[in-house]
């Protein structure tokens, strides 16, 4: 009786730990098959395939999980109630986020929406975190995102078709009366190295 005992509570404490949905980790530059590490790294460009936004409510605890596309539509908003910024518009195969290596270990990135280079977005990332911020000069004259920034986390789905799972968007706000919070989570495929 006591092992009985003993291995329901393991199994509660091991179910109770798992997660009702993807919490991709920091990091999908790395994955690991055959022991051996693959790769796929920030650096090219990446098309947007797949979109799901989950939200949680706070005050009932439901949450739930919304496809951004179907048969029939393509394009959605990774805000709720609809984009404010151009970089929360989402199209599926056709949005692509492009990364550019910074000059020097001290400067930031360059990030790409749609190859339009007319507008102007940095990458920043130290160590595991990652934004896509407001060009510190051009931000200035042009603000493309309300002057804050897009911090996002990865990790890779499928290395052989260069898939990875992107969160970002995370934003609290009151839907349907009910405080919440949600993200989207994108599924990237990269077409392009540099």
């Amino acid at each position: 009786m006591k092992k009985l005992l003993i291995y329901l509570v393991l199994s509660f404490s091991i179910l109770s730990c798992q997660k009702e949905y993807p919490y991709p980790t920091d990091d999908y530059s790395v994955a690991y098959t055959d022991d051996k590490q693959q790769r796929i790294t920030h650096w090219g460009k990446f098309l947007v395939v797949d979109a799901v936004m989950y939200v949680e409510n706070h005050e009932t605890g439901t949450k739930y999980m919304f496809n951004h596309f179907d048969d029939v539509k393509v394009i959605s908003s990774m805000r709720w109630g609809g984009s404010y910024f151009d970089i929360e518009n989402i199209s599926k195969n056709v949005t692509t986020w492009s990364f550019y290596r910074p000059l020097s270990e001290y400067d930031d990135g360059v990030f790409v929406l749609n190859d339009d280079e007319d507008k102007h977005y940095r990458f920043h990332f130290n160590g595991p975190y990652k934004s896509i911020i407001e060009d510190p000069i051009h931000g200035m004259d042009e603000q493309l995102m309300g002057g804050s920034a897009r911090p996002y986390s990865g990790s890779i789905l499928d290395y052989k078709n260069k898939l990875v799972s992107v969160r970002i968007q995370e934003s609290e706000g009151s839907i349907d009366g009910y405080n919440c919070r949600y993200w989207t989570q994108l599924t990237l495929q990269k077409v392009e190295e540099w």
